[in-house]
């Protein structure tokens, strides 16, 4: 607190004082008669203090609460997201590891597919031997991926249209993999 409004505030204070004193005791004001002139400055003096007072508070700046910035909503990986990525790298051409990519996306879907199988009644080798087969689907491409020979029923025709397709062929029948064991488990 600044000087000026320390002595203000002790100027307030013993007026309140005294005023509080002349209204419990009317015969402690009786001795003070006041004159125009007397009054006169008193008003002037208030009007004064009232000035700064008003002066000072147009001289501050609004100060309004510096709110935090938002938090973000946080990326939170999808069950998948990872199995996707191995999907996509295994199919991306130029890169290094896509035999070892192959490798772990087969050995995912395979377990998957064994697991899936399984649940419906087979035993873990006859699921085995029902994915080499190819028997365990009725898509084509979705029994290619597991299967031993994964040409031989695809006619000539089908093979050069799929192999004019963007899209490479593992990809394609892991894909249809998927989608045949998501029906087979009653999830699409």
């Amino acid at each position: 607190m600044s000087r000026g409004r320390r002595l203000g505030l002790a100027l307030g204070l013993a007026l309140v004082v005294g005023g509080l004193a002349v209204a419990v005791a009317p015969g402690l004001g009786s001795g003070i008669r006041p004159n125009a002139a007397i009054l006169t400055g008193v008003g002037i003096v208030a009007l004064v203090l009232a000035g700064m007072a008003v002066r000072a508070r147009l001289g501050t700046t609004d100060r309004r609460p510096t709110l935090p910035a938002v938090e973000r909503a946080q990326s939170h990986a999808t069950p998948g997201d990872g199995f996707d990525r191995q999907l996509a790298a295994m199919a991306s051409p130029g890169r290094l590891n896509r035999a070892r990519d192959r490798r772990k996306v087969r050995d995912r879907l395979e377990a998957t597919a064994i697991a899936v199988l399984v649940r419906d009644g087979l035993v873990e080798d006859a699921a085995r031997d029902a994915l080499a087969n190819g028997t365990w689907t009725d898509d084509p491409h979705a029994a290619a991926f597991f299967a031993d020979e994964p040409d031989a029923d695809v006619s000539l025709a089908t093979q050069l249209r799929l192999s004019l397709s963007p899209e490479p062929t593992i990809k394609r029948r892991a894909r249809h993999a998927i989608d045949a064991l998501a029906r087979r488990a009653g999830q699409r």
